[in-house]
């Protein structure tokens, strides 16, 4: 009850909201009194939502934006502000997977990963957080991974692009306390979403075994994104969902950042790490 009163009658955007923890976000928000401001890069996913959101009874706004575009984002924050007013919850959800060895990985691979998981939060902070600033009140919630609270073998840009949001979380917290904003970040482990079927995977049989992977164990999305809102509007720093797949590596790799090291060799050897079996040759 506490929660709905924090967010009924708000603005939610939830970037990437097309699918997954996104769309699981915008649903979560949007059934707790949000007006649901979503965006993918696919139209037809929009379109899809919009009228399952009006169905729903939830007041919803659908943009397209290709959110590794800066000026895309600045026109879509210009429109939002026209058409729908300031944002009280930003979601900043853009996200992408990627697997390979490094040395298999490509200058594109890096700036694909890089554009995706951390430009794109960027641009969003950096267009929609003055406003909110100034009306001094608001939540920020950073999709980030587990992935970014301990390493994975295997998943270079993307564990590296998913520890800077995790940073970016915690900075904007220090200084965002005295504008009465909070801001978390969400730290999921092994979810049942499309990210594994959309991601760039070095060997087809590796993908393969990735989406198998998460498809069997993977958690689904509504918990994490009801974990999320939660979490968020108790202003928690770091939201692990669920907390077992993501806290006992995460408290291992504190503990002894050696033993975990020497953990994920053992399993590169074997082809594998803590996400599952797909880094085979």
């Amino acid at each position: 009850m506490a929660d709905n009163r924090q967010i009924k009658g708000k603005t939610a955007l939830i970037s990437g909201a097309g699918s997954g923890i996104g769309l699981a976000l915008a649903k979560e928000l949007g059934q707790r009194g949000a007006t649901i401001i979503f965006t993918d890069i696919n139209q037809n996913r929009l379109d899809s939502m919009l009228l399952e959101f009006e169905n729903s009874g939830i007041t919803a706004f659908a943009y397209s934006v290709d959110h590794t575009d800066a000026s895309a984002v600045e026109a879509l924050a210009q429109k939002v502000q026209k058409e729908v007013g300031g944002v009280d919850i930003l979601c900043c959800n853009v996200g992408v997977g990627h697997g390979g060895k490094t040395e298999s990985l490509t200058l594109d691979d890096w700036k694909w990963v890089i554009d995706i998981n951390l430009w794109a939060a960027i641009y969003l902070i950096h267009f929609f957080l003055p406003p909110m600033i100034n009306r001094k009140q608001g939540h920020v919630l950073i999709t980030a991974s587990g992935s970014g609270l301990f390493p994975q073998a295997g998943m270079a840009p993307y564990c590296m692009t998913k520890t800077a949001m995790v940073y970016l979380a915690n900075i904007l917290r220090m200084e965002l306390k005295v504008h009465n904003i909070n801001v978390s970040a969400l730290c999921p482990g092994i979810i049942k979403t499309n990210i594994m079927k959309d991601c760039v995977m070095k060997g087809e049989h590796n993908k393969a075994a990735a989406v198998e992977f998460y498809e069997t164990h993977g958690v689904d999305p509504a918990k994490v994104a009801k974990t999320a809102i939660k979490g968020l509007m108790k202003n928690k720093g770091i939201i692990p969902a669920p907390w077992g797949q993501v806290m006992i590596p995460t408290l291992l790799y504190r503990l002894s950042p050696d033993l975990m090291i020497g953990l994920g060799r053992l399993l590169f050897k074997q082809g594998r790490n803590l996400l599952g079996p797909f880094l085979k040759d």
